[in-house]
């Protein structure tokens, strides 16, 4: 493999912050399983100071430039709970044991308004940080984020959840996710059926249509250079040409499902792992593959099926774009072969 050009392009597309640091103990593919399942309850049970302090906790031990902010007498934050001082961006937190739309958007436009006046020179990106765990954000919300661009175009504005905060946690060596979850993580190889669990429904629906909605023949390959220029193996690639044949269904199980956020969400959690996993073992992008479909279906040895289903979501994913590098323009194999380039 040419190492140097995938090095290169891992080091200049992702930064310096995504990287690993060396010699910090990595959290193992079996770790991160029961790391995620762990943060996610613990998110999930959280609301309010509880949340602000887990949020807190997790940008602290991700970031060395992130300072909490605290409300001091009658001036209180300046709207804002944190602040990057390196990265310009400032966070508002808002998490209610239940939604209310009228303060909400008295929380956001108050915060925006306060830090734009007290703090302008301090942030170029206001962050919105919530704890809706449906995936997504309110639509209220949504036209918050939108008004707001409207009136202040210097600034970027964005939103935070629960899925996004996990991603940050990603990035934690082993000692540092320990310090978040507040236990050790189990060192010997633990199996889990989690998987990804946004993803669990899509397995189960591909599992139980593919045998009878399975389209004929050869699927040709629609992204020969992606593949070529990622120098997967041909084993890989067999991978990737078994699910082709159901990503109609992939696209279909998004296109029928009430919650049209999902696809989006399912697709940044793709994203950040395949970052990790790029990052880990760089220019070994077999390994990156097979990392990313353990991912998707835990450590515990699948049945056939389901395993086959989990092909199908990688291929859907890589076709899209998610996931491995797109060669830049006017790129081309040098020398083709069956299935792609040598």
């Amino acid at each position: 493999m040419a190492g140097n050009r995938v090095t290169w392009l891992v080091a200049e597309h992702y930064g310096a912050l995504e990287k690993i640091t060396s010699g910090e103990a990595p959290v193992l593919p079996h770790q991160m399983q029961y790391a995620q399942s762990k943060f996610r309850s613990m998110i999930e049970g959280s609301s309010g100071n509880e949340f602000e302090k887990l949020f807190h906790r997790v940008m602290e031990l991700r970031h060395d430039d992130y300072v909490p902010i605290r409300t001091a007498g009658s001036i209180g934050d300046l709207g804002g709970d944190g602040l990057r001082t390196v990265g310009r961006r400032l966070y508002a937190c808002y998490a209610p044991e239940t939604f209310n739309v009228s303060e909400v958007r008295g929380k956001f436009r108050g915060d925006v308004e306060s830090a734009i006046t007290q703090r302008p020179e301090q942030f170029d990106i206001f962050v919105f940080v919530h704890n809706d765990q449906r995936g997504g954000i309110h639509p209220v919300v949504a036209g918050l984020l939108m008004e707001a661009g409207k009136d202040h175009p210097r600034i970027v504005f964005q939103q935070m959840g629960p899925q996004k905060i996990w991603h940050e946690a990603m990035f934690l060596d082993r000692l540092r996710m320990e310090h978040l979850l507040g236990e050790a993580i189990p060192v010997e190889l633990v199996a889990y059926r989690i998987g990804m669990a946004e993803i669990e429904p899509l397995l189960k629906h591909l599992a139980d249509h593919r045998q009878h909605d399975a389209s004929t023949g050869d699927v040709p390959l629609p992204t020969t250079y992606k593949v070529d220029y990622n120098e997967l193996s041909s084993q890989a690639r067999q991978v990737l040409q078994a699910g082709r044949p159901y990503g109609y269904l992939v696209e279909q199980y998004y296109r029928e499902g009430l919650d049209l956020r999902e696809r989006d969400e399912v697709a940044d959690s793709f994203r950040a792992y395949y970052r990790r996993m790029r990052n880990e073992h760089i220019d070994d992008t077999d390994e990156v593959l097979w990392q990313m479909q353990r991912y998707v279906l835990g450590q515990e040895a699948a049945r056939w099926e389901r395993e086959e289903a989990a092909k199908a979501v990688l291929a859907y994913f890589f076709d899209e774009c998610d996931i491995f590098e797109v060669p830049p323009p006017g790129w081309h194999p040098s020398v083709t072969v069956e299935g792609g380039a040598a």
